[in-house]
């Protein structure tokens, strides 16, 4: 594993997760070069407003890609709004021929539940196929952390997916 746990969802797919800079160690400039290196152009930051306020993103990176903040919870399922809107930055990132990296604090919990809605909207994936991929892809995200938690359950995580 790379310090910003960044890795594709899916594949080839041009979405990517990863955790905020510095959370397994190293500093911006490192996390920005694994980016860079993948070739990413816009990153949604899925901080919550506390956590972003708390370690200066998404502004310590805007100079160096395309940003948009979509605050959620920690271990909490998104508003069906931010939701539909985080999967629609993606949407129009790949449209304009770009790629994507998403992130929280650990690039697990909330990213992956933003991948998994991803996958049901744009690959046509069942919400449990989305979320069973998201968890055994590539490099592995936690979009149960919510219902893990006890702060949601499997049958809202799945509405929730399939409303986005």
């Amino acid at each position: 594993m790379n310090r910003a746990h960044f890795g594709p969802i899916d594949g080839d797919a041009p979405v990517y997760g990863a955790c905020r800079p510095g959370h397994l160690g190293g500093g911006l400039d490192e996390w920005l070069g694994i980016l860079a290196d993948g070739e990413v152009t816009t990153v949604v930051c899925l901080l919550s407003e506390g956590e972003a306020g708390r370690w200066g993103l998404p502004d310590a990176y805007d100079d160096a890609f395309r940003t948009a903040h979509v605050p959620i919870r920690d271990r909490h399922l998104p508003a069906p709004g931010r939701l539909a809107r985080a999967v629609d930055l993606i949407g129009t990132t790949i449209d304009e021929g770009g790629r994507v990296a998403l992130h929280c604090n650990a690039g697990l919990g909330r990213t992956g539940v933003v991948a998994a809605a991803w996958l049901v909207c744009e690959r046509g994936h069942t919400p449990a196929s989305a979320i069973d991929l998201v968890e055994t892809g590539p490099m592995p995200r936690a979009p149960r952390e919510a219902v893990r938690e006890g702060n949601a359950t499997e049958a809202e995580l799945h509405d929730l997916l399939e409303s986005a």
